[in-house]
């Protein structure tokens, strides 16, 4: 039997474990202090791992790197004090200063890329040397111009984009770009300098796309693009006042701005085309609003600074118009060849949509706009018959609905059914009017006879549910406001009779009914959902219109001649509706 004081072989086992583990411990304390002799045995790396004890080789290394900074700094006031001095000129000071902030610029570059403490305060220190020596020399001692500072902040973010490429420090591209967005920025508030300084930071930004088109510094994109942004805002706004008005700031020639202007909407344009369509990128968030603030910046600037001259609007439609058909191109003979780019191309196909109507409503005006945009939403929905496109009847829709607004027809329609009296002269038609409903009801028409395609994905299911729906609205009011125009002769006639003008909103509320009715027994035929839900919805504006309108009026018997057109309307709709629903069951609707 085994004594109690002897101990167990359990005992002796954690015993020794026990001093294993602080051998090891005391191994790793030798490691981190940096002393040698102890020779660690295999399978000490994953304790060792797992130990968190200060990292004071780390904290050393930091310290240096920040002392090592701090002298760089003392160095570049000794260059400054000699300067002052009169030991060079001005201009040789700020060269000096300018090769001795690139040389702290390609040190940084020249950094394992590990050691991101080190990279980034380098990085920094080159700023610290560089920003005080150009602002001093532009603005204290006036030794170099607006136009050789911005070029040389032009030089230095560029420098700093290209020597940090080959091992992507992004650190190094961030820094520095960042220095001369701000610096000119600075510039630009002190000095009023707006073209130098603005061409800079547009040269900046086409650095900045051309490295992001080889997939290179994404994330300063949108800090570059907003500075450029506000600079071209600031720029355009001054350029548009009157002379004398802002004395501080020089004069700023017509053709420079317009070249500005020009250039943000083609750096931009130009990057997401090449990304897009060369790389074969997913287009980004930053890319489409970028787009459209460059266009917005463009458009507005060009016609400001003209003074809404008619060769400035001119000249902006056409160039919208033409980006708009070439935004189309892509997106139909291009982007849609490509699996899994759904987000380019309904990008691109939105973006030719806006541009088209931007475009074309500098272009064109009154009739002429309207029968433009009738005749694009019977080609569109034309061509998306053909092909089998949803988003091209989605467009057709678009169209129709704004040649129907756009020729008043919509609104003088209206105008007529929710008065409180309906003016027979306010029916008087105008030609654009016509044009519109003609080309509403071509469109839908058309739209009708199309067949479906056998297969649709969730997304055209989508896309063709918003067409019918667009398309469906804009013809049926157009109908009806076609229908209002051709009672207006009869209308007028009766309202030159003593009590006979009463019954004009009862000629009103026929048109109504005779729509919606119409709706109904179209959708037998067609087995169009929509046409079942506007059937419904034109009885409903029949009943307000009873409400504002017919029951507000004098005679008695026209308000009871309305009241049995709309009852019988109410009968009659119910069972046109049910045979229609039959009739879509039958056929497997």
């Amino acid at each position: 039997m085994q004594s109690e004081s002897q101990p167990s072989a359990g005992d002796v086992q954690d015993l020794a474990r026990q001093v294993g583990e602080l051998r090891l411990r005391l191994a790793a304390v030798e490691r981190k202090l940096a002393i040698h002799g102890f020779e660690e045995e295999s399978g000490e790396e994953d304790v060792l791992e797992g130990l968190s004890l200060p990292r004071i080789g780390d904290t050393a290394a930091t310290t240096t790197s920040i002392g090592i900074s701090l002298l760089g700094l003392a160095l570049a006031y000794l260059l400054r004090a000699l300067a002052e001095n009169g030991t060079y000129s001005a201009r040789g000071g700020v060269a000096l200063g300018l090769c001795y902030a690139l040389a702290w610029l390609i040190w940084a570059a020249r950094t394992p890329a590990s050691e991101t403490f080190s990279v980034c305060l380098r990085s920094l220190t080159s700023v610290l040397i560089l920003a005080p020596l150009l602002w001093e020399a532009t603005v204290r001692f006036q030794a170099i111009s607006a136009w050789q500072t911005a070029g040389l902040l032009m030089f230095f973010s560029a420098f700093g984009l290209g020597i940090s490429w080959r091992k992507n420090l992004n650190a190094v591209a961030l820094i520095s770009s960042v220095a001369g967005l701000l610096l000119a920025g600075a510039l630009i508030l002190r000095t009023h300098e707006l073209i130098p300084y603005s061409t800079a930071l547009l040269g900046l930004a086409a650095a900045v796309e051309i490295s992001a088109c080889l997939e290179h510094y994404l994330g300063e994109r949108w800090i570059v693009a907003a500075v450029a942004d506000l600079a071209l805002v600031l720029t355009t706004f001054a350029a548009a006042q009157p002379s004398g008005s802002l004395p501080s700031y020089p004069v700023l020639p017509m053709g420079q701005v317009l070249a500005l202007q020009i250039g943000l909407t083609v750096i931009y344009l130009a990057s997401t085309y090449v990304r897009t369509l060369g790389r074969g990128f997913n287009i980004a968030v930053f890319e489409i609003a970028q787009c459209v603030a460059a266009a917005i910046i463009g458009s507005w600037g060009a016609i400001t600074i003209a003074h809404g001259h008619a060769a400035s609007v001119l000249t902006v439609g056409g160039f919208w118009s033409l980006c708009g058909i070439a935004c189309y191109v892509v997106s139909f003979f291009f982007l849609e060849r490509h699996a899994g780019k759904d987000r380019n191309f309904l990008t691109y196909s939105t973006f030719g949509l806006a541009l088209v109507l931007i475009g074309s409503g500098f272009l064109l005006s009154g009739a002429f706009l309207v029968a433009f945009w009738s005749v694009l939403a019977v080609f569109f929905v034309t061509a998306g018959g053909s092909s089998g496109r949803m988003t091209l009847k989605v467009h057709s829709g678009v169209y129709a609905l704004l040649s129907l607004f756009s020729s008043g027809l919509a609104a003088n329609t209206a105008s007529l059914f929710f008065s409180s009296e309906a003016h027979p002269d306010a029916l008087a038609p105008h030609y654009s009017a016509w044009i519109a409903a003609a080309g509403c009801l071509a469109a839908y028409f058309l739209f009708l006879r199309a067949p479906l395609p056998p297969s649709l994905s969730k997304l055209g299911s989508r896309l063709y549910a918003a067409a019918a729906l667009l398309l469906s609205a804009s013809a049926l009011w157009s109908l009806a406001g076609a229908a209002s125009m051709a009672v207006a002769p009869l209308c007028r006639m009766l309202s030159t009779g003593v009590g006979a003008r009463d019954f004009c909103p009862t000629l009103l509320t026929v048109t109504l009914i005779g729509t919606a009715l119409l709706a109904a027994c179209s959708a037998i035929y067609s087995h169009s959902r929509e046409l079942r839900w506007f059937a419904w919805l034109f009885t409903a504006i029949a009943s307000g219109k009873l409400l504002f309108q017919d029951f507000r009026q004098a005679n008695t018997f026209a308000m009871v001649l309305s009241l049995i057109i709309y009852g019988s309307a109410l009968i009659c709709l119910p069972r046109i509706l049910r045979r229609e629903h039959n009739a879509a069951a039958g056929s497997g609707d």
